[in-house]
């Protein structure tokens, strides 16, 4: 049988649930003002730093979801017009994901709300060490669950 949590651990994880939910809430509703859930904002933000795009399965790695998951998500991108595919020129079986035109211009038109947002709900909370703090300690809690 597992050890019990101590009330400061029970707190902490509860904070960092609680955290979690909020933010997903926030963004979720400033997102869907320019159309968009969160995970497709994603996906246009990642193709946005991959002039080449990216393939499909290192997308869904790198955005944690599942490849059918990032399957029905860049179809709706594409359907939007924001988001192109094709076969990777290094690999016939794969897929490789592209940002349009119209989807850099959606992610760039998207990209100031959610700054804003980020500022105002998080950072502006948190002196440059706290936020340092977090990083640090979130990539640890990623790390452990990968």
């Amino acid at each position: 049988m597992a050890a019990e949590l101590t009330r400061g651990e029970l707190d902490a994880y509860f904070a960092l649930v609680t955290a979690g939910d909020l933010v997903q809430r926030a963004v979720s509703a400033q997102f869907s003002e320019h159309g968009l859930t969160p995970l497709q904002f994603a996906v246009l933000a990642r193709l946005l730093d991959a002039p080449d795009g990216l393939r499909m399965s290192d997308l869904a790695d790198t955005l944690v979801v599942s490849r059918s998951g990032l399957t029905y998500q860049v179809t709706q991108l594409e359907k939007a017009g924001f988001v192109a595919r094709k076969s990777s020129p290094s690999d016939s079986r794969g897929v490789v994901a592209r940002l349009t035109s119209s989807g850099r211009d959606r992610v760039l038109e998207t990209f100031p709300g959610h700054v804003e947002l980020v500022r105002k709900k998080f950072l502006d909370l948190l002196s440059p060490k706290e936020i340092t703090t977090i990083r640090t300690t979130l990539e640890k809690v990623v790390a452990g669950l990968r």
